[in-house]
């Protein structure tokens, strides 16, 4: 099968008609991100698709809707004509038809197929047409979305189907069907046969009982072997991931631990941040701030009153007689002094004043025996007295409460305390530390941010384990490690036995056998010789078979790896059949030794080769081509790895058809992306472009449109 011509008609992006020719070998349709490539391959998926009727209003042109008149019908269809035994052509449409409201009202779905083969066009279903043409089976090895997706045998029944499809396997199955059908009746006829015969009638018992007993014994061994090296099996392949995942664990280790680190750091950073200003105003005086101005009212008014004090004092001790106590406080009063209460400055510090000889309200020395130092000492000395206990009744106190004094300590105490003065300061402090913690806050959320984003790239690398079972392997991998010892243990012995009890139960039905000839059931056993022999021959047969199916999948494999991977390592594709008959693509080095992690172009080209391979022997087999279509297959590969495989692919004689964003160069001038067109004219095959009809609107999917120019 060759395709000659696909149509896109108003689907999605392509507005209106886009007929697109393709070559035999190489068709490259090159267009930059957004331009319409995953719209075209997802065209072509819509028309493979032959399970089901899908119509969709998303598969409408937004731009062929918008010019509809109200009532006006269009049509949105792909269509491809191949050569097939002749040209065929499958057209899979539907009617979609604008109302008054602008709402879409969809009908007409269609899936047509014309035959050209012989002199007229025939039309019938597409459906079976596709079908007939274009196995269901094999276009599951055709179509290919992203790197992704090229592992044939990620499918558990891939490999089954893969064997029955394109192998002469399914060849086998009638006769084979046959043949069991054949040797269970020979086997049942030989037996009753064998209970007929009354002379042999007890050791015909005998040896019966004791072939059901052997081969119960035979099914439980093969039934605990087959268990055994499922779990060798399974243990193998945990251990393989571990191993391949080795790497990734330590790093998930690595990011994890860090993530703690920054957790904890983020916890105690949130912890020192303390944005309560609010309790802080009354709680620690930050309503003070303003202090100051404030402050030196307040001072104003205690001096006044205490001024005024003491002129009531001075007044008051007049009258009572205390000419001689007041002079000195009537002279300062009159000078506009307002002499120092008793108790400033307090007890301990007019002693130190005294002891120092050094005045600590003036300033001043104050040697002993100087008016300055006597001073002190009377002062002192009126203060003791002032506080010595009082025998006589105590006289009646003018000021009884003294506020005044208190409201002159509180002065003197809020003058000198640093906590009050340095507010302003102390409150910048506070914001300007609860920023800085803010925005360390903000660099541990981006580093944890970071950190997560590192995890989700390293898991996504990890063959599909997540973190926990990642943790819990190296959790168990010495359980891993005894429980495949000990299943490789056993699968020997159980084998050996499974060989001497099929000996065994062989040399019983030889024995059965045997005493049939000497009877009337003589016939009847060398029937039954007859048809078991050619059952195993089968069986042995239908088992080669696929074992040369797959040795023949691997050899051209590897064919088209080393023309993939020139002058690069590029190591050996082994097609691993597996317990349970599937399969899995591995890569081993000529040593023998297990490519655990292929980098992502070694990988890609690998699964592209077993594509190749597959596609060239369904050609052998069935005499019967068929395309392979790709999508963006070579994003990982490097310019010049890339480069290569083009020219390779172009070499083929293969028709591939491949939608990449590859080929693209950046013009010195423009800045633009312009195609590379000595690179494309160093390949064989069509290329075509893609891109967005311009001008368009960027916010506006209506006025989007690709268009397909031919390169070449």
């Amino acid at each position: 099968m060759k395709i000659k011509e696909i149509i896109i008609e108003n689907f999605r992006s392509y507005y209106e008609v886009n007929p697109i020719k393709l070559k035999d070998g190489l068709t490259l349709i090159i267009g930059d991100n957004g331009d319409g490539k995953t719209t075209f391959f997802e065209a072509l998926e819509w028309l493979f698709n032959t399970s089901t009727n899908d119509v969709n209003s998303r598969y409408i042109s937004q731009k062929k809707k918008r010019l509809l008149l109200p009532n006006e019908t269009a049509k949105v269809r792909v269509a491809m004509t191949f050569d097939h035994d002749g040209e065929k052509t499958v057209e899979k449409s539907f009617l979609f038809t604008k109302k008054d409201d602008d709402s879409i009202e969809m009908s007409g779905f269609e899936f047509i197929g014309y035959d050209g083969t012989g002199s007229e066009r025939l039309q019938q279903l597409g459906k079976h047409l596709l079908d007939r043409c274009f196995d269901a089976k094999i276009r599951r090895y055709c179509l290919f979305k992203g790197e992704s997706e090229l592992n044939v045998f990620s499918d558990e029944k891939a490999l089954n189907l893969m064997v029955d499809f394109f192998s002469d396997v399914k060849e086998f199955d009638p006769y084979l069907s046959f043949a069991e059908y054949a040797e269970s009746s020979s086997q049942r006829a030989l037996e009753n046969a064998m209970k007929a015969d009354k002379n042999n009638e007890k050791e015909e018992k005998r040896l019966s009982a004791e072939i059901a007993e052997t081969q119960r014994k035979l099914t439980e061994v093969t039934t605990d072997l087959k268990n055994r090296r499922k779990e060798a099996t399974d243990y193998t392949l945990l251990l393989e991931n571990l191993e391949k995942n080795k790497e990734a664990s330590e790093m998930l280790k690595d990011i994890n631990d860090r993530l703690q680190s920054l957790s904890d750091k983020k916890i105690k950073t949130q912890a020192r941040i303390d944005e309560n200003y609010t309790t802080k105003l009354l709680d620690e005086m930050w309503i003070l701030c303003g202090f100051k101005p404030i402050f030196q009212q307040f001072q104003e008014k205690v001096a006044q009153s205490r001024k005024e004090k003491s002129k009531i004092e001075l007044l008051e001790s007049k009258k009572k007689g205390k000419i001689e106590a007041i002079q000195e406080i009537s002279k300062q009063i009159a000078e506009g002094i307002t002499p120092l209460p008793l108790y400033i400055p307090d007890r301990k510090t007019m002693e130190d004043m005294i002891e120092d000889e050094f005045c600590k309200v003036c300033n001043r020395k104050a040697k002993k025996g100087s008016e300055a130092y006597e001073f002190m000492v009377s002062k002192l000395k009126e203060y003791l007295k002032s506080i010595e206990p009082k025998n006589e009744p105590e006289e009646e106190k003018l000021f009884s409460y003294d506020y005044i004094r208190e409201l002159h300590t509180k002065s003197i105490h809020l003058e000198f305390s640093d906590e009050i003065n340095n507010l302003l300061v102390t409150i910048q402090e506070v914001v300007d530390f609860n920023a800085r913690m803010k925005n360390e806050l903000l660099k541990i959320n981006d580093s944890i941010e970071a950190e997560e984003i590192n995890k989700k790239k390293l898991l996504a690398q990890t063959d599909g384990l997540d973190e926990a079972q990642l943790i819990d392997a190296y959790q168990n991998i010495s359980n891993w490690w005894s429980r495949k010892s000990d299943a490789e243990k056993q699968i020997p012995i159980l084998e050996g036995r499974e060989s001497r009890i099929t000996s065994d139960l062989e040399e019983l039905k030889n024995k059965y056998s045997q005493l049939a000839e000497n009877s009337t059931a003589s016939m009847y056993a060398k029937v039954h010789t007859v048809l078991n022999k050619i059952l195993k021959a089968f069986v042995k047969a239908k088992k080669q078979n696929t074992l040369d199916f797959l040795e023949q999948l691997e050899n051209k494999s590897n064919e088209y790896l080393s023309k993939l991977n020139i002058e690069d390592f590029r190591g050996v594709i082994r097609l691993i059949q597996m317990h349970d008959e599937t399969a899995k693509i591995q890569l081993f080095d000529s040593r023998g030794e297990r490519v655990y992690d292929p980098n992502t172009a070694l990988e890609t080209t690998m699964y592209m080769s077993v594509l190749f391979a597959v596609s060239e022997l369904t050609k052998i087999k069935r005499e019967n081509d068929f395309p392979l279509i790709f999508d963006a297959p070579t994003s990982s590969l490097s310019p010049a790895k890339e480069s290569n495989f083009f020219t390779v692919i172009s070499n083929i004689q293969k028709q591939c058809i491949i939608i990449t964003k590859s080929f693209f160069v950046e013009d010195p001038i423009t800045k633009k992306n312009v195609l590379n067109l000595d690179q494309i004219n160093a390949l064989h095959g069509a290329v075509y472009r893609i891109e967005k009809k311009r001008p368009f609107d960027e916010q506006d999917l209506s006025t989007i449109q690709t268009t397909i120019t031919p390169i070449k």
